[in-house]
């Protein structure tokens, strides 16, 4: 996905939220944005600065090991990317990033933000994987618009990841009072597994997550 097809205005500065090992900033700071990652887990901050000396870059390239939640930043930012994380928390934690979201952004800045639907997850509730040396599985907490990822060994206890999904309607009621308005909607994709084929594009109704575009106000 092309960031400056769906930013609000030319990029110069880019902040990625959870960036794991950096793919995305670096590849934007080699072609001469400004971009600051943030990554809460050290061996990801490593592994990033790492992979960040074999490149030179036409911008620049910032990582900062830290909880976006507590982390500042002296600078604003054209853009603040998040993506396959919002959703972790309540709705408070939530609505509490978005307006911190909201401060980082330079006036008319945009934010891009991965989402997980309710009804892809809702669908596949009960789905099992089996792989080499673990197993996964898919639930739904219908009382809560939770997805819930669960993965397992035959030694170990089941470790669960959950998510809380929203609906492009439920994160407008969320938005209020953030200082964020949502402007688009971008449908991500969704796998068959049946044929445990992936489709990188369909219609909203059947995708499992969306790029939602938000604009500061």
């Amino acid at each position: 996905m092309k960031l400056e097809s769906l930013a609000n205005q030319p990029l110069s500065s880019l902040l990625e939220l959870g960036a794991g090992s950096g793919e995305v900033v670096m590849a934007a700071a080699q072609k001469g944005y400004d971009v600051t990652a943030v990554e809460l887990v050290p061996a990801l901050v490593e592994k990033m600065n790492e992979t960040a000396k074999m490149y030179s870059y036409k911008g620049t390239f910032t990582s900062i090991c830290g909880d976006f939640y507590n982390v500042d930043f002296n600078e604003k930012f054209d853009l603040v990317y998040y993506i396959d994380g919002f959703g972790v928390g309540n709705d408070e934690d939530q609505r509490r990033l978005l307006k911190r979201i909201n401060s980082w952004l330079v006036p008319n800045g945009c934010a891009l933000i991965d989402i997980y639907t309710p009804w892809y997850w809702a669908k596949h509730a009960g789905q099992t994987m089996a792989f080499k040396s673990f197993s996964r599985r898919y639930d739904y907490d219908f009382s809560g618009a939770r997805m819930l990822d669960t993965w397992w060994t035959t030694n170990e206890k089941p470790l669960t990841q959950s998510l809380r999904c929203y609906a492009p309607a439920d994160l407008n009621m969320l938005l209020d009072g953030t200082g964020l308005k949502l402007v688009d909607v971008v449908p991500g994709g969704a796998m068959n597994y049946e044929t445990w084929e992936y489709k990188e594009n369909v219609p909203l109704e059947e995708a499992m997550s969306y790029m939602a575009k938000l604009v500061k106000i």
